[in-house]
């Protein structure tokens, strides 16, 4: 037989599992769904700054002409209010999902909500992308994974030291 306050105990169990089960679930949803890359700054270190920044920090290492340069400024600019508007609607579903237990009603629209943001800002990068890469020449298009690679191991070099410590198999 259950005293009361073991009922209030466990009561207190379930709230508090059920609240850390839907921030883990918000942290898992905003992971998987999230675009934003964090860009290398020049000292080496990694920092955020918003979608699409490391694009642009592969861009700034093409050596655009100043034509491309103006066509690159052109296309981000327009698409900078959709890319606003999208990221305030995303912040307060967001917030909205975040502060949901699974159990309320609401939670499937902010869910479906959530996933149709993520859809959007996917389609939103895609499309600039495509754009930006219709002003590149050839040569440049044919850089961007050579730049990529090379940041990812400075990357990886840079962090090396908060990695685990092991030692590669040897091969033969």
């Amino acid at each position: 037989m259950n005293t009361p306050s073991q009922a209030i105990n466990r009561t207190r169990a379930i709230v508090i599992a059920a609240l850390a089960s839907a921030g883990l679930a918000g942290v898992a949803v905003h992971a998987a769904t999230s675009t934003d890359t964090p860009a290398p700054a020049a000292s080496g270190h990694w920092h955020h700054h918003g979608p699409g920044a490391r694009f642009m920090h592969v861009l700034k290492q093409l050596n655009l002409t100043a034509e491309q340069q103006t066509q690159i400024k052109s296309i981000i600019a327009t698409a900078k209010p959709q890319f606003k508007e999208l990221g305030a609607s995303m912040r307060s579903n967001h917030e909205a999902l975040a502060a949901a237990a699974p159990t309320d009603a609401g939670y499937p629209a902010l869910l479906a909500t959530e996933k149709a943001n993520a859809a959007k800002r996917i389609e939103q990068m895609s499309a600039v992308k495509t754009q930006i890469y219709a002003v590149l020449s050839a040569a440049q298009i044919k850089q961007i994974p050579q730049i990529m690679a090379a940041d990812k191991a400075k990357w990886q070099q840079n962090h090396q030291h908060s990695a685990p410590a092991s030692t590669p198999a040897a091969s033969s």
